[in-house]
């Protein structure tokens, strides 16, 4: 978006909702909250004309390798290990220790920090 928001101002364009705490979609220049995007904005689907945005998410959206859920507009994320991650998600198998930023390991495909790379049998 390359903008940004007094947390109180940060709201829905149509509701006014805020949108500090919760999920967001930009269009047209402006954020929007979930419902007001599924109300205005959101494709319908062709076989029953249901409008959703989360059906959109689940098409076109990036997920989280740690924690299967999206990375919206504003999240932090990394890609590391053929993934996209939350940087909150990047973790070690093991100890759960952030590696972000950090030196890692990978065994069979999981994130593992120095300490538990040679010490684990995965």
């Amino acid at each position: 978006m390359g903008r940004s928001w007094h947390k109180d101002e940060f709201t829905c364009a149509h509701c006014r909702l805020s949108l500090a705490e919760v999920g967001f979609v930009e269009e047209q220049g402006c954020v929007y909250c979930e419902h007001c995007y599924e109300e205005f904005f959101a494709p319908s689907c062709s076989r029953c004309h249901a409008k959703s945005a989360r059906n959109f998410y689940a098409l076109f959206g990036t997920g989280c390798h740690g924690c299967e859920f999206p990375i919206e507009a504003g999240d932090k994320f990394l890609d590391a290990l053929g993934y996209t991650w939350h940087d909150t998600c990047f973790v070690c198998t093991v100890c759960c220790t952030t590696l972000e930023g950090q030196t890692f390991f990978s065994k069979k495909d999981k994130p593992l920090c120095k300490k538990h790379a040679h010490t684990l049998k995965i």
